[in-house]
């Protein structure tokens, strides 16, 4: 063969041999697919132990994934062809409250089931049976009033807030004025009716209805929710709630809207919300609309609401900056000494028992402060991950959140807080082998208190951790309660005697569920000399962060105290709520 032809042949080998290797390159990873092969099975019960026959079970993923199953004659079940991952289990059949898995009674935490691929878990549920509220809604001439809508509302904590939640599905009253409200669970509720709104072409009110820019009038015939009362439903029971929507005599707000430089701040939102926030319904899609009345300041800065009940509020205003003067148009970009538009926040509460004028709403700028992370004194380990949350004093919503990612602080992150009124920072997340020892606003101490940039001076924050973690422990018992019982529940609520201390989120308020066999364990709390202690056997998700729970535990609680590191372990008996 001829040299000329074995260079053609060795560079026809080579060339082969590179597509195939690109070829192979090339090829995709094949993607695993989960086989969908774990299950969740059990029973359902009633309180009683019954099975409970044709109860709907489902499994929710945390990406939303929702497989259905029925119980049979037994009251067993089977969620088949589930991924890894991990799942709630929610229950329900009518004339039952439904509970998720983890739940004993309704409103507590919920347990999450954690499922690898194949694997099969079990979770019993027992359902309690139901309790009703019945009435009828007449006029304020004592004619039964049609068409109202009626809703049966409780109230609870989120972030420390207290709230009117929906409970069950709402009903719309016939035409005597009869209503029924079904599926409670025992408990105390406020019942509210709102009635239907019949205009003519003109957009005016017709007929009898009492409407007041959506507000619902409370048992026994009030808009101010201050003083509505309480109905109190048993297990399976049902309780009477008659209403009489009289005429609401309404009241007028009035205000300036002032900016940080004293000027009016032209067109600014002017909001009033009612103290109990409405935080939604159970599921059902059923809320109580949120009572806000609004207006838009005018030129001078300022504002009027009308038609506003007696009541708990808080006014906040929102300016509006003048994008055309900070924004280049045919540039498409902001100009001027801000690099965007700047919008300034105020709010201040009111009570409204009548027409309340002169309010003088001044607002301020977000403001910019240096977050660091340190260790204190002695520390020597790395510092753990952690996030760092800032959260509006006034309400649950306007919080942020950024991550501490334990390496080497925060180092100069810098943080946006909008504290034109008062806001709270926490830190969440950390290891039970690590604490928070204090919070300082440069040299001033803010751990334990609302943080307002306008009047505290200071623009640097500084999170101290410290690894002397305290713990508690301790066991649960009662004539009642025995490690072996599978009913036996308790939750220990650990808090401080001083009540300036209970704002939310406060380090000096816990909770934990005991285990089966009465015991318990708290790290991480501040040191204290005045801490109480309480187990009971019902705690709703995040009743432990309400002023007036604490109150009625306190002299019921046990005392103790902590040192910075103490290890510490206390007995404490059962109350039955």
């Amino acid at each position: 063969m001829k040299v000329p032809h074995l260079i053609a042949l060795f560079s026809l080998v080579v060339t082969s041999g590179a597509a195939v290797a690109s070829a192979q390159q090339r090829r995709p990873v094949p993607v695993r697919v989960d086989p969908l092969t774990a299950s969740i099975g059990g029973r359902v019960t009633s309180n009683t132990g019954g099975p409970l026959r044709r109860a709907e079970v489902r499994a929710i993923s945390e990406s939303g994934l929702t497989r259905m199953a029925t119980t049979d004659t037994e009251g067993r079940y089977l969620v088949r062809d589930l991924p890894a991952g991990t799942f709630t289990l929610h229950v329900s059949k009518t004339g039952f409250v439904p509970l998720y898995f983890g739940q004993r009674r309704p409103f507590e935490r919920r347990a999450t089931i954690r499922l690898e691929q194949g694997a099969r878990a079990d979770a019993d549920v027992r359902l309690p049976r139901a309790g009703a509220i019945a009435g009828r809604i007449y006029d304020e001439t004592g004619e039964p009033l049609l068409g109202a809508r009626v809703q049966a509302v409780r109230r609870r904590m989120v972030q420390g807030q207290p709230g009117l939640q929906a409970v069950g599905a709402a009903d719309i009253t016939d035409d005597t004025g009869a209503y029924r409200l079904y599926g409670l669970p025992a408990g105390d509720y406020f019942v509210s009716a709102t009635p239907r709104r019949i205009e003519d072409r003109a957009g005016r009110p017709v007929g009898n209805a009492v409407l007041v820019r959506g507000a619902p009038i409370f048992f026994p015939g009030t808009a101010n929710r201050d003083l509505a009362q309480r109905i109190t439903v048993e297990v399976s029971g049902e309780a009477r709630a008659d209403l009489q929507l009289n005429n609401v005599t309404t009241a007028r707000v009035t205000g300036v809207v002032l900016t940080t430089s004293g000027a009016p701040a032209a067109g600014a939102m002017v909001s009033l919300i009612a103290r109990d926030l409405d935080f939604g319904g159970n599921g059902t899609g059923d809320a109580s609309m949120p009572l806000r009345i609004q207006d838009d300041a005018a030129a001078d800065g300022t504002f009027e609401l009308l038609g506003v009940p007696s009541g708990s509020y808080r006014l906040t205003a929102q300016t509006r900056p003048n994008l055309s003067a900070v924004f280049d148009i045919p540039n498409q970009r902001f100009v001027g000494p801000a690099a965007r538009p700047v919008v300034e926040t105020g709010s201040l509460p009111v009570a409204v028992d009548g027409d309340v004028g002169g309010l003088t709403v001044a607002t301020a700028p977000a403001s910019t402060v240096t977050v660091t992370v340190v260790g204190d004194d002695g520390v020597t380990a790395p510092l753990p991950p952690a996030r760092i949350s800032v959260r509006a004093a006034d309400g649950p919503s306007n919080s942020m959140t950024m991550m501490h990612d334990g390496a080497d602080g925060l180092g100069d992150a810098k943080m946006a807080l909008s504290l034109a009124g008062r806001a709270s920072l926490a830190v969440e997340g950390l290891p039970d082998n690590w604490a928070v020892k204090a919070i300082f606003l440069d040299n001033m101490d803010v751990s334990d208190r609302p943080i307002d940039l306008s009047t505290d001076r200071g623009s640097a924050i500084r999170v101290v951790l410290t690894d002397r973690v305290t713990e508690l422990s301790g066991s649960v018992t009662s004539g009642s309660f025995a490690p072996t019982d599978e009913d036996a529940d308790a939750t220990v609520v650990i808090f401080t005697d001083d009540e300036s201390k209970w704002a939310y989120p406060s380090r000096f308020v816990r909770s934990a569920r005991a285990k089966k066999d009465g015991t318990f364990q708290v790290a991480g709390l501040p040191p204290a000399l005045d801490y109480r202690a309480v187990a009971v056997d019902y705690l709703e998700d995040g009743e432990e962060t309400d002023p007036e729970f604490l109150k009625r535990m306190r002299d019921r609680a046990a005392r103790f105290s902590l040192r910075e590191g103490e290890r510490r372990a206390i007995d404490l008996r059962l109350i039955q709520r």
